[in-house]
């Protein structure tokens, strides 16, 4: 059995014209994506396979530590049109601290004044729970040149454990997809709402964040927590599921009226445990008060949930990693250089089978990495390299092979001297020629050449055979541009040439004949022992009518022909029956 190295394939694929090419071919729809890549060209129908991947992955258990109270529809029918009373929020703070809440963090900005009372209330309550967080909006006033945060009134903000933006940038399909977890304003740090009680729950001040090229390290308790970061420094939401199959919902009206319950020693409407050491998330999804946006797994959701998703990410300790530019393309070079191995089979249905297995498993694995590893890996542009690659390499061996056929078919119809039909072909084509006159010979004629070129022997024994070669050459060049386009020209063998002159009568094809003889005549060929010309004798015949016998027809010219040859040489004789016919 015989062994093939590795080095001995990597010989054949260097000196191989064909994989020369086909490396051609694969270097420049690279440089393609490449350039694609680069300038985010298909970015939109990335994004569309990133929300297939989450889809795909479903809902997700979420972190029990996480409830989101509700300003829901039932509560404005309850407690009447919105914005409500600054007591009532006061009241759901006091219940919330009785419960030992770990957090309250309003998705509420509180910027304009109420009653002095009322705003005590609440300044009071927030004071006294020390886990309240307030929500801020920057606002990008560029016709002004100007950044300002707009935010809770200073007796309020000032008082709450901390404050946070809630800012969202959609990608450019309108989804929700990423966000940032500071602002800058003014040349100050706003940290992201959620996680400005993910700092304080760990501990962090915004000093101590480390900042790398495509992640955030904050350095916690037990080792360090890396949080990945895209391009632009955005946080990838990680998103647990659809708003009612993640999280414990709650509404606002339903945990006031319960505690009343309880305070009155009955059984409450939810079980207020539930809320106690939990970070509770206060934000409106009534009817016409919440901001709803598209997230990858449905198209109607509540801003809120972004809070949701981003301190759900920072408790499980699970992120989305988004492939760097750099290894994007370190994919796309692996997936083209596989795809030339594979191209290097003349072998169809293996370089189809073999293209699709490898695409469909590197979509399987980037499917299997998003879901259990969180990892999101790039999918449009490999797709269009495997494609691209492929019809590109696929074109070249369909043109290779057609071009392939056509130089054996020549080499099987063509003499190799002379560029014209072999003989044998030239009798099929004469065959079927005789056919078509059989069937209308009333209306068609045609008639043939033979040619001999004079005095031959006696060129190869003075200039070489080589010259001899040249000779013939020039010959068969002489008989394609003096004859017409549709007649068929071919070596008999040796320095005899057979023409057929399809649609031409005896007279005609005399005439062709006689220019044929004139042009070579005018030749002179150069050589070291001198120039010299050469002639040529041609003899001519008409097919008869219903001639079907293709010896016979050939045998007349070559009467002819030998008349020309034993009458003078270089000249043309057209068959006469009375006078050639006892030849």
């Amino acid at each position: 059995m015989k062994i093939i190295l590795p080095n001995q394939i990597l010989d054949n694929l260097k000196w191989s014209h064909a994989n020369r090419v086909r490396g051609l071919i694969v270097l420049s729809v690279l440089g393609l994506v490449f350039l694609l890549h680069e300038f985010s060209v298909l970015q939109r129908f990335e994004l569309v396979t990133y929300d297939y991947r989450c889809l795909l992955r479903g809902s997700r258990p979420s972190q029990p530590e996480i409830v989101i109270i509700e300003i829901s529809d039932d509560s404005i029918a309850a407690i009447g049109r919105w914005p409500w009373d600054r007591d009532w929020h006061a009241s759901l703070i006091k219940i919330l601290k009785k419960l030992e809440a770990r957090a309250v963090i309003f998705d509420v900005i509180f910027s304009e004044k109420s009653s002095a009372e009322k705003d005590a209330v609440l300044v009071d309550a927030i004071k006294s729970a020390q886990n309240v967080y307030l929500a801020q909006v920057v606002e990008d006033r560029p016709s002004q040149g100007r950044v300002e945060l707009l935010e809770s009134l200073p007796e309020f903000r000032n008082n709450a454990k901390g404050n946070g933006h809630i800012n969202l940038y959609p990608d450019e399909d309108g989804v929700m997809r990423r966000i940032p977890l500071f602002m800058q304003v003014n040349g100050q740090k706003v940290p992201q709402l959620s996680f400005a009680a993910v700092m304080d729950y760990y501990e962090l001040k915004a000093s101590e964040i480390l900042y790398k090229k495509d992640s955030m390290i904050l350095p916690i308790k037990g080792g360090a927590l890396t949080v990945p970061m895209d391009p632009k420094g955005n946080m990838i939401l990680n998103w647990a599921g659809r708003w009612h199959e993640t999280y414990k919902h709650y509404s606002y009206i339903d945990v006031i009226r319960s505690y009343a319950l309880v305070q009155a020693g009955k059984k409450p409407i939810i079980p207020l445990d539930s809320l106690r050491g939990k970070f509770c998330f206060i934000g409106t999804t009534a009817s016409g008060l919440f901001d709803i946006r598209p997230m990858p797994l449905q198209p109607l959701y509540p801003a809120v949930g972004v809070n949701l998703t981003i301190l759900n990410s920072m408790l499980e300790k699970k992120f989305i990693h988004q492939s760097s530019p750099l290894q994007d393309r370190i994919i796309f070079l692996i997936i083209a250089i596989s795809l030339f191995f594979i191209a290097s089979s003349p072998i169809y249905f293996r370089n189809a089978l073999l293209t699709m297995l490898l695409l469909l498993g590197y979509w399987f694995l980037a499917a299997l990495a998003f879901i259990f590893l969180g990892w999101w890996v790039t999918l449009i542009y490999p797709t269009v390299l495997v494609t691209a690659i492929y019809f590109g390499l696929t074109l070249y061996n369909q043109l290779s092979v057609a071009i392939e056929r056509a130089r054996l078919l020549k080499m099987a119809t063509r003499d190799s001297l002379t560029g014209l039909y072999n003989i044998g072909q030239f009798k099929l084509l004469l065959k079927a020629e005789l056919t078509t006159l059989a069937i209308r010979s009333n209306q068609r004629v045609m008639s043939i050449l033979m040619s001999d070129a004079d005095d031959f022997k006696r060129t190869n024994d003075t200039y070489g055979h080589q010259t001899g070669d040249q000779v013939l050459r020039e010959l068969a060049n002489v008989i394609k541009t003096t004859c017409r386009a549709l007649d068929v020209a071919a070596r008999y063998g040796g320095e005899e040439f057979i023409v057929m002159l399809p649609g031409a009568s005896e007279l005609d094809a005399e005439k062709i004949a006689e220019k044929i003889r004139l042009a070579l005549s005018q030749k002179m060929f150069h050589h070291e022992k001198g120039d010299f010309s050469t002639t040529i004798s041609i003899g001519v015949t008409q097919a008869r009518a219903g001639e079907m016998d293709i010896q016979s027809l050939v045998e007349r010219a070559d009467k002819a022909l030998y008349e020309a040859k034993h009458s003078g040489k270089n000249k043309v004789i057209v068959y006469r029956e009375k006078i050639l016919g006892k030849i």
